[in-house]
């Protein structure tokens, strides 16, 4: 019966992992014709800002109007190399790497270390993609940041749909997550923060999934949530 109930869970894995992908590549599609269409003309428009800021004089006011205008057309473009980086399948290029290092290089990076504890005596190695693993752990980091004060990390070895691998654990002090919202949150483009793209979890969705792994999450309101980065070995 246990064999029986273990088959059906991978069959239900496997088959949620394929609609997924499938999601994923027409979002991408979407997504990159969205940011193509959108790029010229925010160029044209920029161009035509910077003549005119040039014909101002530095005292003019209105260099102010005009700045504030190029502003926001940066803004803009960073939205569209989010879409177009969401689109691109980039090759896994799979190497041997510390994956402790390399969270150790990432929390140092942030600028604020004293609010992210990880606490690793040995160095722990897996075979993946180090920019891809970066920008996920990266997005995890980023995503729990904006969630509380305080993040912790933790890296352990353990089995997962019957495949072994190693389990990157972010936890945080947040408000937790809703639970209408907790079958949503890795869906491209949706999200609850003000300003958000609702990209970065969809992201670490698929570098979990190009490396054969998978990532989920527990919450409850009131006591934040855990996001498991799950690598198989």
């Amino acid at each position: 019966m246990d064999a029986f109930q273990t088959l059906g869970k991978e069959i239900k894995s496997l088959r949620e992992q394929l609609i997924m992908k499938e999601r994923l590549a027409a979002l991408g599609e979407v997504s990159a014709g969205i940011a193509h269409e959108f790029r010229n003309p925010m160029g044209v428009i920029a161009g035509y800002a910077r003549l005119l800021l040039k014909s101002f004089d530095e005292t003019d006011k209105r260099r102010e109007i005009v700045q504030s205008i190029l502003k926001e057309i940066e803004s803009m473009n960073r939205v569209m190399e989010e879409l177009l980086r969401f689109s691109r399948s980039e090759p896994v290029n799979k190497v041997n790497l510390s994956i402790t290092k390399l969270i150790g290089e990432i929390i140092h990076d942030t600028g604020e270390p004293e609010h992210i504890h990880f606490t690793s005596n040995e160095p722990v190695i897996v075979r993946g993609d180090e920019t891809l693993l970066k920008q996920a752990i990266n997005n995890l980091l980023q995503n729990a940041k904006e969630a509380g004060s305080e993040i912790w990390i933790n890296v352990e070895k353990g089995i997962s749909s019957g495949k072994e691998g190693l389990f990157i654990s972010v936890r945080d002090n947040g408000d937790g997550i809703e639970a209408d919202d907790i079958e949503k949150i890795f869906m491209p483009f949706y999200t609850r923060k003000a300003g958000g793209l609702g990209i970065g979890l969809s992201i670490v969705q698929k570098v979990a999934m190009a490396h054969g792994g998978t990532v989920d999450v527990e919450s409850r309101k009131g006591e934040g949530s855990t996001f498991r980065l799950f690598l198989p070995v």
